[in-house]
């Protein structure tokens, strides 16, 4: 948790979600960075104590807890999960990311090639995420909590571009496979998510939500290739044995 003795280097370096609340109350990320968080705040004449509480709550909401048991979960209250827990994410970070890298580029690009790279990358990351995670909200998730709530009833407008649910699941895993063959490059090139030692605290804070943002899809990944997709086959395989008893 940050502390108000805490450079803002620190603090970026540490907490994610740290660039953006610090953004919002104006303090400059670059030209503050070696100053604790308490003598940045005393300069802007802003309240130390309400900008830790308001890092505290980002991080805290960042950081929510997982349902204790998501295979105990109704197919509606998973997809409900992943939506409000891990899309949004997507959504928040993956423009604000690429927004970084993309000024980084620009800046550090001359002396440090790696980063012109990175800029590529993330556009593609950016595009590919976000187109997936509309097709599954759109097309897949809808077919799934219809599946859901209405066991044997006809099948919603939806699955008219595919006979069985396991064709647009292959989809979206095949998907996956490429945004985390994305990040693998992106890894390597930053060194593991680690800023160089010349990094400005703009670069640290593009590290640091490159590696938390990394954490949150590979659990994203995980939920839906291990209890998500597999419920949603066999469920559909299950309506259609009944159906055909």
């Amino acid at each position: 948790m940050a502390t108000a003795t805490q450079s803002i280097r620190e603090i970026l370096a540490s907490q994610a979600s740290a660039a953006a609340v610090l953004q919002r109350f104006e303090i400059d990320l670059c030209s503050s960075a070696n100053q604790s968080l308490g003598d940045a705040c005393s300069e802007l004449q802003l309240s130390t104590e309400q900008v830790l509480e308001k890092l505290a709550a980002a991080e805290a909401e960042r950081n929510g807890a997982p349902p204790i048991n998501p295979g105990s979960m109704s197919l509606e209250k998973l997809v409900q999960y992943i939506v409000r827990r891990h899309h949004q994410v997507v959504r928040q970070e993956l423009p604000r990311l690429a927004a970084l890298a993309h000024q980084l580029a620009m800046k550090h690009g001359e002396h440090a090639p790696e980063l012109v790279a990175v800029d590529r990358l993330m556009d593609a990351l950016q595009g590919e995420v976000i187109a997936h995670i509309e097709k599954e909200e759109n097309v897949l998730f809808p077919y799934v909590v219809h599946l859901d709530q209405y066991p044997g009833l006809a099948r919603p407008i939806a699955s008219a571009c595919f006979k069985r649910v396991s064709q647009p699941v292959r989809m979206m895993m095949n998907e996956h496979e490429t945004a985390l063959r994305i990040l693998a490059k992106l890894r390597g090139l930053t060194n593991g998510f680690t800023p160089p030692e010349w990094a400005c605290a703009t670069h640290v804070s593009f590290h640091t939500g490159l590696r938390a943002f990394e954490k949150d899809l590979k659990q994203h990944i995980h939920l839906e290739h291990e209890v998500l997709f597999p419920r949603a086959v066999d469920l559909e395989e299950s309506i259609g044995t009944r159906m055909q008893g």
